[in-house]
C-alpha cells in the first residue's frame, strides 16, 4: 500500500506539473492585430488592400499593430504594456528594430516605404521549471497601391523568411495569387514551418477561426502543413456582406529535449510556441449563390404573374355588339 501511495503521489505531482506548464504556455499566446482597441481611433485610419493603415503626406504609409494575448481571435485581450524586442523584416529583406509604444495599449508602428510584404516578429524567452519557453508572434502585412501599377509583382510575391527566428510560420502563396488576392472560405492554405531557417517536422499546427472552429495537424518532413478554410459565415440573405473580414490564428507548438542556460538559469527542455494571424473573407461562390437565388426568385415571381395574367385573359368574355336591322 505504501508503494502504491508513493506511486500515485509521483503521478499526481507529474500531472500537476504538466498542467501548470500547459496553462503557463497557453497564457503566453501572443499575436498581432491590426484592429484598434479604440473604435474612435479607427476613424483616423485608412483602408488598404490588407487592413487599416495610417497615411500622412509627410511620412507616407505606416502600419499599426496591437499585441493581443489568447488563443481565441474574438475574445483575446489587448496587452496593456510590453517590453519584448521587435524585429521587422521589410519588403527588401532588410532587418530593423522596432519598439513598442506603450500608451493605453502595447502598439507597434512602422513605415512601409516600399511595395511588398513586411514581417514583424516578437520573440520572448524565459526559463521556468527547467524548461525554456520560446514564444514568437508574427504578422505579415502587405503594402500596395494601385497607383504604382501592377508590373513586376512576381518578384515581390514570394514570402520572406527570418532565418534567426526560433520558429517561423511561412504562408505559401496560393496559385495565381496577386496583391489583390484574399483568403476566402473554401480556399486551401499551406504553411511551411521553419526552425532557424530549416524545416521543422512533426510540429503541431492548429488553425483557429474567429467563430471558434479549430483543427490541429502535424507538419511533414519538409515542415509543410495544409488546411482548408472552413465556411462559417451564414447570415440571412438580406444581411450578407461580401466584405466581411474575420481573423484566424495559426498556432505552432513543439517540444524539444535540449540542455542549456539562459540568464544563469539552466534548462533541459525547450518548449516552442509561435503564432501568426491572418484574415479571410466569404467565398465569391457564397454571394454568387445569393445572387442566383435572387434571380431565380424574380424569375419564379414573373412566371407566376404571367401565368395568372394569361389564364385570366383566356377566361375573359369579350363584349360583342350586335345590331338588328
Amino acid at each position: 500500500m505504501l508503494l502504491f501511495s508513493k506511486y500515485y503521489k509521483i503521478v499526481a505531482i507529474f500531472t500537476f506539473g504538466l498542467l501548470l506548464n500547459s496553462e503557463l504556455l497557453a497564457s503566453q499566446t501572443y499575436w498581432f492585430s491590426d484592429t484598434p482597441p479604440d473604435r474612435e481611433f479607427a476613424k483616423k485610419l485608412s483602408s488598404s488592400h490588407d487592413g487599416l493603415v495610417l497615411k500622412s503626406r509627410r511620412d507616407g504609409t505606416s502600419k499599426l499593430l496591437w499585441l493581443r494575448e489568447g488563443e481565441d481571435p474574438l475574445t483575446s485581450t489587448y496587452v496593456k504594456e510590453a517590453d519584448a524586442p521587435l524585429i521587422l523584416l521589410d519588403a527588401k529583406k532588410n532587418l530593423k528594430t522596432v519598439a513598442f509604444k506603450n500608451k493605453s495599449y502595447a502598439e507597434a508602428i512602422f513605415k512601409m516605404p516600399d511595395e511588398g510584404f513586411y514581417n514583424l516578429f516578437m520573440i520572448k524567452r524565459f526559463v521556468e521549471d527547467n524548461t525554456l519557453y520560446s514564444i514568437t508572434a508574427k504578422k505579415e502585412v502587405l503594402n500596395h497601391s494601385c497607383r504604382e501599377g501592377h508590373d513586376n509583382i512576381k518578384e515581390k510575391m514570394p514570402p520572406n523568411a527570418y532565418e534567426a527566428a526560433p520558429v517561423d510560420i511561412i504562408r505559401e502563396r496560393m496559385p495565381r495569387e496577386r496583391f489583390h488576392t484574399h483568403v476566402t472560405s473554401g480556399d486551401i492554405v499551406s504553411y511551411r514551418i521553419l526552425q532557424k531557417g530549416k524545416p521543422l517536422a512533426d510540429a503541431s499546427v492548429t488553425l483557429v477561426t474567429q467563430k471558434g472552429w479549430k483543427k490541429t495537424l502535424k507538419t511533414d518532413e519538409n515542415g509543410h502543413v495544409t488546411f482548408e478554410m472552413i465556411r462559417d459565415y451564414y447570415p440571412e440573405w438580406h444581411e450578407f456582406k461580401r466584405r466581411t473580414r474575420e481573423n484566424f490564428l495559426v498556432i505552432v507548438e513543439y517540444v524539444q529535449a535540449q540542455s542549456g542556460t539562459l540568464d544563469d538559469m539552466t534548462y533541459d527542455t525547450i518548449s516552442y510556441k509561435a503564432t501568426a494571424s491572418g484574415s479571410y473573407y466569404p467565398s465569391t461562390k457564397d454571394y454568387q449563390s445569393y445572387l442566383y437565388g435572387l434571380l431565380i426568385g424574380l424569375f419564379a415571381f414573373f412566371a407566376t404573374f404571367l401565368s395568372v395574367y394569361l389564364y385570366r385573359r383566356r377566361r375573359l368574355n369579350v363584349y360583342q355588339e350586335q345590331r338588328l336591322d
